[in-house]
């Protein structure tokens, strides 16, 4: 299978593999295809519609720039039906199923709750925000050892993630921890303080997949620079 077809099925680690060991494909459009997942993982839909704003024109032959907008909308009102649209699609699916989680969380549906962030996961098994979940609904269920499990996991895929950290902690605190509850809300803590950033790539050998360059202000339109540059200095000259 081309590397590109990769992309567009939403295989991305495949597809990123394939592109470091040397093959033919859309570096450019995997990298703000990943960047984009990233900032949805994290939940950070704002930074996620910056990258549309700014490289959307890369991604536009694997998913509509303007779907996916709405899709962002619906995440952030946790509106089911709309969520509904997005369940399967290579590329939103995961986060569509992890937003559900939430709406059956809120709902106290427990079972269902636990069903869609397992999806989530299966559409994206690097999804922290879905295993902090699992974790969560098994520490409320009194299985404090699969809750402390999950939760390792989630900082096995993003050590930084605080919010992991906190309830960690909270979960050594249960069991009788303490040092380790200690650690682990302090770790929380001090992450909170920090600006949010990127979740680590998984690892493959070889260089980094360079992110595209970004555009200009002006849509790298230099040239218009120039020529505001160069009619200013005219009108300077003109001054008695």
């Amino acid at each position: 299978m081309e590397v590109n077809r990769l992309i567009e099925l939403g295989r991305y680690e495949e597809a990123r593999s394939r592109i470091l060991a040397g093959e033919e494909g859309d570096a450019d459009g995997l990298a703000v295809l990943l960047e984009l997942r990233d900032w949805l993982r994290l939940k950070e839909y704002g930074r996620a519609l910056k990258v549309l704003e700014q490289d959307g024109d890369l991604v536009q032959g694997y998913l509509d720039v303007a779907q996916v907008r709405a899709a962002i909308q619906a995440f952030e009102a946790e509106d089911e039906q709309q969520i509904g649209a997005y369940l399967g699609d290579p590329h939103l699916g995961a986060e569509a199923w992890a937003v559900l989680g939430l709406v059956h969380i809120a709902r106290g549906e427990r079972v269902q709750a636990q069903r869609a962030f397992e999806a989530a996961l299966q559409a994206d098994p690097r999804h922290f925000r879905a295993q902090t979940n699992l974790a969560n609904l098994a520490l409320e269920a009194g299985q404090i050892d699969e809750a402390i499990r999950l939760y390792q996991e989630v900082l096995r895929l993003n050590p930084e993630y605080a919010l992991a950290h906190h309830n960690l902690g909270a979960a050594y605190r249960k069991k009788g921890q303490i040092d380790k509850a200690v650690y682990h809300i302090k770790q929380g803590q001090r992450l909170q303080m920090r600006p949010v950033a990127r979740p680590p790539r998984a690892p493959v050998g070889g260089a980094p997949l360079p992110m595209p360059e970004r555009r200009a202000l002006l849509g790298g339109r230099w040239w218009l620079w120039l020529l505001v540059a160069g009619l200013v200095l005219w009108l300077i000259g003109r001054r008695p």
